[in-house]
């Protein structure tokens, strides 16, 4: 945890800095200035913040940053008697890259990140065809590809995207009417509604299922919910059937949703999935230097390299290193000091990949399980049936899928199969690996080769 020091309090927290926008007995809302840094905040101090609120309170309070628009923070400010700085004036030269309200005449858009753009999207191998899908669909919603499935790990753009298209349309259409929220406030709202009166299950109902476009994010957090999982099927229904919008975001292709009816999981497979996967180092180096663009502090190109070669699973950890440093250098004093390696680890160490895994391949994956189980690569590839390459087949997808990162289709067009085929090999190991001592063995055995390549 890092330590909350007084300058750090003085610049970002203390009176004419912060405001307490709601409190309830579960949570605590504090509300910033515009050009916040409250990404960097929330990170590197939201458990101090959260730790000083229990011991003043008694309370352990879930607490929320927000960003205020111009005319609210001044408002505020006037109430409090004092103003800490001009609404327009950035925090010490900090980049602002926090989430914040558009405007306070367009309540559409307040929920939504200002920074997820399509401009300010890096697009990269990893993400060409989500990125043209959702550009299209923001341009032409409800007629291009409607549901739109967006999938991949967490970290790599997902949600960027997707307030990207709210965004678009609501620049393009005055009129739309555009919900996105998480499924887990979609779950919340819905229980909410549940437990009052009868009416507020209309209102619930007429809120979603009138909108043009509706995006929900992280829709795997549906499993096990089945009353959601009803309300929401209803929903998708009525507004597929009116030709309005549906994006969906989750971890996982639909197919891989445990806990969700199959009639829902058919549903998000009805239209265009698009996948996302890990950027390759060019791309994570062009991330780091769009994000730094806006900011007067820049690093030098060598430690831009250096911090894409250490962090390569997650953009939005890169990200979070990137602001460490940049806001080191600026609460420092001294914006000429060299940035050194040494630097770079004692700050970010912690969220440098250690796996060495991830730089596997899937052609890698074949080359060793095939030489492992004595058959060759083209086989595997190919239509045969023989026992010994199809369990080789197996095995290869299995490993491919859990060693590399990449996606079932990416995966599927390596082995010239249907991403179904390869979901059924994964299944059938993970079965296989659950039943046999020995087969669990082999496996073992395989991945510490693999392992071996990138020690």
């Amino acid at each position: 945890m890092a330590k909350l020091t007084p300058q750090v309090f003085n610049m970002f927290l203390s009176r004419g800095n912060v405001f307490p926008l709601s409190v309830d007995e579960r949570s605590l809302t504090l509300g910033f200035p515009p050009n916040s840094y409250i990404d960097w905040m929330r990170d590197n101090y939201g458990k101090d913040i959260e730790q000083a609120v229990q011991t003043a309170s008694g309370k352990a309070l879930k607490i929320s940053f927000q960003v205020l628009s111009e005319e609210e923070f001044v408002t505020r400010s006037a109430k409090f008697g004092k103003v800490a700085l001009k609404a327009s004036e950035p925090l010490r030269e900090l980049p602002a890259s926090a989430p914040a309200v558009v405007s306070a005449k367009d309540h559409r858009l307040d929920s939504l990140n200002s920074n997820y753009t399509f401009d300010s999207f890096v697009v990269g191998p990893n993400t060409s065809f989500a990125y043209n899908a959702c550009r299209q669909v923001a341009q032409t919603p409800g007629l291009s590809y409607n549901p739109l499935f967006i999938h991949g790990p967490s970290g790599l753009g997902k949600t960027h995207l997707m307030q990207a298209i709210a965004r678009e349309v609501c620049r393009n259409n005055a009129k739309a009417t555009v919900e996105y929220l998480t499924s887990e406030r979609f779950g919340n709202l819905y229980i909410e509604a549940c437990n009052k009166f009868r009416g507020n299950m209309v209102d619930f109902r007429r809120r979603f299922r009138k909108v043009d476009v509706l995006l929900i994010d992280d829709v795997q957090f549906f499993a096990g919910k089945a009353g959601m999982q009803e309300e929401f099927f209803h929903t998708f229904e009525e507004l597929y059937n009116d030709h309005k919008q549906i994006v969906l975001a989750s971890d996982r292709i639909p197919e891989e949703l445990a806990g969700l009816s199959a009639r829902l999981i058919s549903r998000f497979a009805w239209g265009v999935t698009v996948d996302i996967t890990l950027p390759d180092l060019s791309t994570r180096k062009a991330i780091l230097n769009e994000k730094q663009q806006n900011s007067l502090i820049k690093l030098p190109s060598n430690i831009i390299e250096y911090l894409a070669t250490r962090v390569r699973s997650n953009v939005r950890t890169l990200e979070s290193c990137l602001r460490s440093l940049q806001a080191f250098i600026s609460l420092s004093g001294d914006q000429d000091q060299p940035v050194t390696k040494a630097l770079v680890d004692d700050l970010c160490g912690s969220h440098f990949d250690q796996d060495a895994a991830l730089q596997l391949t899937v052609a890698r994956v074949q080359e060793v399980v095939a030489h492992y189980f004595d058959v060759r690569v083209q086989e595997m590839r190919g239509k045969s049936r023989q026992a010994e390459i199809t369990q080789a087949r197996q095995v290869a997808m299995f490993l491919s899928r859990e060693l590399t990162g990449k996606s079932l289709p990416t995966i599927a067009a390596a082995f010239e199969k249907t991403h179904p085929t390869v979901l059924h090999s994964i299944r059938t190991i993970e079965r296989k690996v659950k039943e046999s001592d020995e087969f669990r063995q082999t496996l073992a055995d395989i991945s510490r080769k693999l392992s071996g390549d990138n020690n």
